[in-house]
């Protein structure tokens, strides 16, 4: 069985201490991001199960996805095996199931008995805006000319019973398909889950082509076909029918609000933006539902998107250059590449394809295969040992970027991006010969001589 209510039993059986229960009454304005970063302080990446949240019914859970060890027991593997094995599950897609009995079904709120007030209020940071937000929304649209669906997280600000904002990012698939809505002056169908196992999660932050359809991978992942039932107002979609809760509703053409400010990934506020507006039509939930959320710029907020970036971002090095080893995010749009260079064009033309390929890309830094991707003191001495700035950092004007981006004047988000070619170059101008000493001399050594062992 996948849903979030399995997985939570999971981690509860295999890892106990993964996941800690709060019984004592919490506010959501607030209180559990504190309660959050105080266990993130300590180094403790638990989840967080709310039994009591001030003024709803709902029990709240968060940081679900907080840590990789969680993530491969989500897809029973090793934290080592996690990139390979989410690699498999994208190559190869499994198509969903469309059952007619859904548990999400259980319970139907529509039109006028439709009230956003009865989720739990979430304001996260000191800077945002007082309008409560919905982070772990999983979004679900089709396009209107191919009819292929797309999963993809969006924030949600409500402003009403029935009304809230949604962010979409430019050049990202949603706000393709909602282009295409707008230009034939038509509201685009939308559904938005809420509770889900992290295997959905993993599905919905896949980054590739428009044609491949993330309930396809979510099956690849499982091993199986997820099950998928229609919505009651919006029949052309369908939803998980294991899902905690859906609201089901239209974003209307070329209708804007004021959303925001919002403390994103970055760990910086993004200012007040206009952003279209989601129309819930309908709510539907499990009996007893459990609402989920993701407490922005928060280790969760960074972590759960990486598999899906990395996946792309090596996908698309390798489209450049076959000798791409690793790839690694190391910071908030940023990214490390590790190549068996061949030819000393090769990492600029990763740089280029990297920067051009996706709005959260902004810093490339490429470097030899023996240096490790993931070790910053490596990448780092191989950025001072092998640059020289005015021949080896590129710089790309003119790019589309995130509006999120803090240092991003633009509010479209055009931005410049950087690459840094840290790589030896094949011909050195000088010999540079790294320091050994003989293997027979450090074969000879035996340290347990010099520790009295």
């Amino acid at each position: 069985m996948f849903d979030l209510r399995s997985f939570l039993q999971t981690v509860r059986e295999q890892r106990p201490h993964e996941i800690v229960d709060v019984r004592r009454q919490v506010s959501p304005r607030f209180e559990t991001t504190a309660i959050l970063a105080k266990f993130e302080a300590s180094y403790r990446l638990p989840i967080l199960f709310f039994h009591d949240v001030a003024d709803t019914d709902f029990p709240l859970v968060t940081n679900v996805c907080g840590s990789l060890s969680r993530l491969a027991l989500a897809l029973d593997t090793t934290t080592r095996d996690l990139p390979q094995r989410y690699a498999q599950g994208c190559q190869t897609p499994i198509k969903p199931q469309l059952v007619g009995h859904a548990p999400v079904h259980e319970k139907i709120l529509e039109d006028e008995a439709v009230d956003l007030g009865i989720f739990p209020k979430m304001v996260y940071h000191a800077d945002d805006s007082p309008n409560p937000y919905i982070t772990a929304a999983i979004v679900v649209a089709a396009d209107p000319e191919t009819g292929r669906g797309n999963l993809s997280f969006h924030r949600l600000m409500i402003m009403n019973r029935n009304r809230t904002g949604i962010y979409m990012a430019t050049g990202k698939h949603l706000e393709a398909i909602y282009r295409k809505y707008e230009a034939n002056n038509e509201p685009m169908p939308i559904a938005a889950i809420i509770g889900a196992h992290p295997i959905w999660s993993l599905g919905a932050v896949f980054t590739g082509p428009a044609e491949v359809e993330e309930y396809d991978i979510i099956g690849g992942l499982q091993g199986e076909a997820l099950r998928v039932t229609e919505c009651r107002r919006n029949p052309g979609l369908h939803v998980p029918a294991d899902a905690e809760f859906v609201l089901e509703g239209i974003v209307r053409p070329h209708e804007r609000i004021e959303e925001g400010p919002f403390g994103e990934f970055t760990g910086f506020a993004t200012g007040t933006m206009k952003t279209p507006v989601f129309e819930v039509r309908a709510i539907t939930t499990r009996a007893e539902p459990i609402f989920q959320d993701i407490v922005s710029g928060q280790t969760e907020h960074l972590i759960l998107p990486l598999l899906g970036m990395e996946h792309s971002i090596l996908e698309v090095a390798k489209a450049a250059s076959p000798t791409v080893k690793r790839a690694k995010v190391v910071a908030p749009m940023t990214v490390v590449v590790s190549i068996e260079k061949s030819d000393d064009s090769e990492p600029r033309r990763i740089i280029e394809a990297l920067c051009q390929s996706d709005v959260y890309t902004k810093h490339v830094t490429v470097v030899d295969a023996e240096v490790d991707v993931a070790n910053m003191r490596q990448v780092v001495s191989a950025v001072a040992l092998h640059v020289q700035p005015d021949r080896d950092v590129y710089i790309l004007s003119d790019q589309q970027g995130t509006p999120l981006d803090p240092s991003c004047s633009s509010e479209t988000g055009i931005t410049a991006k950087m690459g840094i070619d840290a790589t030896a170059p094949l011909q050195r101008v000088r010999p540079a010969l790294r320091n050994t000493v003989p293997q027979h001399v450090l074969d000879a050594i035996d340290i347990s001589e010099f520790l009295g062992e």
